[in-house]
């Protein structure tokens, strides 16, 4: 995904909702036990709760609301900038 521009994710975000918001897209599938996992939810109705209502929302409004891209900062490793032991 570091090479994916913000349109492409998009779409990717899309096919993955399987075009409507729904915690049985491969996101909420991915999300609820990983919510259960780190104890973000005590179960898998209350993960699945938090997908619908709270990851899918969010992550809706970020794709809907994204600004264009018209430049793409591609980061390196550079030795110069770590800190001297």
């Amino acid at each position: 995904m570091s090479s994916c521009a913000f349109g492409e994710l998009g779409a990717w975000f899309g096919l993955m909702l399987g075009g409507k918001s729904n915690a049985n897209s491969e996101i909420g599938v991915r999300l609820v036990p990983r919510h259960v996992k780190a104890g973000i939810a005590a179960n898998e109705e209350e993960a699945d709760k938090r997908v619908r209502e709270n990851d899918l929302v969010n992550g809706e409004e970020i794709i809907r609301d994204r600004m264009k891209v018209d430049e793409i900062v591609v980061s390196k490793e550079d030795d110069a900038w770590k800190p001297k032991e």
